[in-house]
């Protein structure tokens, strides 16, 4: 598991974007105000969501949750910039 999973998606904070080498990677605040720097297929949230892409302004995440009828689904999400 990685370090941003134990985080509720609604608590982490995008603050910003760095590229380096060419690559785009985004930027997130969590709870204890700590930024950490991620990429598409990093896993962050608690409910296996991995980030599909990153622009300038917000991160798209795919989330798999249970589907009440004993399977599970795709749910997508965002995090924006500045969005709190």
């Amino acid at each position: 598991r990685e370090y941003l999973e134990q985080f509720p998606l609604d608590t982490l904070n995008m603050v910003g974007t760095l590229t380096k080498d060419g690559q785009l990677f985004g930027l997130l605040q969590t709870t204890d105000t700590l930024v950490h720097r991620v990429s598409m297929g990093n896993y962050v949230g608690q409910n296996d969501g991995k980030i599909i892409s990153i622009d300038d302004s917000e991160i798209r995440v795919v989330e798999i949750i249970p589907d009440g009828i004993g399977g599970y689904m795709e749910r997508p999400a965002t995090i924006s910039l500045g969005e709190k």
